[in-house]
């Protein structure tokens, strides 16, 4: 028997990790191949470094060294061993954010590490799965869509979005009269509607990286904005808090809006879930579920308006910190109660670079909404 056979025959007989485990460790794998090798730490107690061979040279090239994590986290995980993070909010595998402010620091992390950058020619796609609550005096309904984006590389003006409906759902009152049927297809292209889903909020273009910096930003704008808006409105006996409340809403929507946004810069994204971590308001949500049906981690959102309130729920996966989707929610006033009832939905089901985009159809009709 040789040596890899020998190595296949004591890994069977190992116990296998949780699935949690393996899931946490592959994202934590993928990070790692693409940065310093000493960021990873095993924790094995009573293990010593090996000695390195007087034969090896001293020079190791950065792919061997990737490739020696790489079989040491694997060999650590199959093992059952306990692995930690180097670094800022370092915890095992696993291990449950105690706090919004530490899921959305993860989050931050990793979603830093999510550069998705096409080449010439190339396109960034995401394709979404979408939910729209709608209530209005014809009725309330909800309707399924689904979203798919080409983004190429260097030229938003040539962007494309294609959107199939899917089924619509009465929740009450009579049948709304405004709705495409379950099967159509629109395509839009970038500039094409007022109102577009290629739209890039301003503001992901020039935030700071520094997270503090950012909110500090974002915040300084939205009072500067309250103000004007309080003079236009001649609104002269508004008290301080009112005006606080203001501008927190305005705080608040931004960043859900640039978090939940798929053509957000990864970097950008990083940096307002940083900013997103030192909102009071935050809370963690232990079990959310998005579009797609699947079990995530949430950080929610709340910020008050007058009679009433809105709340935006992040959602991710709960062993990765990946970003899965995103939820709202509005309360308003009903019989003397504030009731909450859910504005949208979204779940991201892919973020990649791909070669080509489809061509819109010389019989396309105008999209409904635009």
């Amino acid at each position: 028997m040789n040596e890899l056979e020998a190595i296949k025959d004591h890994h069977d007989s190992l116990p296998g990790p949780a699935p949690e485990v393996t899931a946490r460790a592959r994202v934590l794998l993928a990070e790692e191949a693409g940065a310093e090798p000493r960021r990873l730490t095993v924790a094995a107690p009573g293990r010593g470094r090996p000695a390195r061979s007087p034969r090896r040279p001293l020079r190791v090239s950065r792919l061997a060294m990737r490739a020696g994590a790489a079989v040491g986290l694997a060999a650590a995980v199959t093992a059952g061993l306990v692995l930690v993070r180097g670094g800022h909010d370092s915890a095992p595998f696993g291990t449950p954010p105690a706090s919004a402010a530490e899921l959305l620091r993860h989050a931050a992390s990793v979603a830093a590490r999510e550069d998705v950058r096409p080449g010439p020619g190339q396109f960034v796609y995401v394709d979404q799965r979408n939910v729209m609550f709608v209530s209005s005096p014809e009725g309330a309904y909800t309707q399924e869509w689904r979203r798919e984006v080409w983004m190429p590389a260097g030229d938003p003006g040539k962007a494309l979005t294609r959107s199939t409906y899917g089924r619509t759902r009465l929740t009450g009152g009579g049948g709304p009269a405004h709705v495409q049927p379950p099967g159509t297809v629109e395509y839009q292209r970038a500039g094409q509607c007022h109102e577009s889903p290629l739209a890039l909020l301003s503001q992901a273009t020039d935030l700071p990286a520094d997270p503090d910096q950012a909110l500090a930003r974002i915040r300084r704008d939205a009072e500067v904005f309250v103000r004007s808006d309080q003079r236009r409105r001649g609104e002269t006996d508004l008290g301080q808090s009112e005006i606080d409340m203001r501008v927190e809403k305005i705080v608040g929507g931004l960043l859900l809006k640039l978090a939940e946004n798929p053509l957000t810069p990864s970097q950008t994204r990083a940096t307002v879930f940083g900013a997103l971590s030192k909102m009071p308001s935050a809370t963690v949500v232990p079990d959310l579920t998005d579009p797609a049906g699947r079990h995530g981690v949430g950080a929610s959102l709340r910020y008050e308006s007058p009679g009433t309130w809105e709340r935006g729920e992040l959602i991710f996966e709960p062993v990765t910190y990946r970003f899965l989707g995103y939820r709202s929610w509005i309360g308003r006033q009903e019989g003397g109660q504030v009731k909450e009832i859910p504005s949208s939905s979204m779940a991201v089901m892919a973020v990649k670079v791909v070669g080509s985009m489809p061509k819109v159809p010389k019989d396309a009709a105008k999209p409904m909404f635009c």
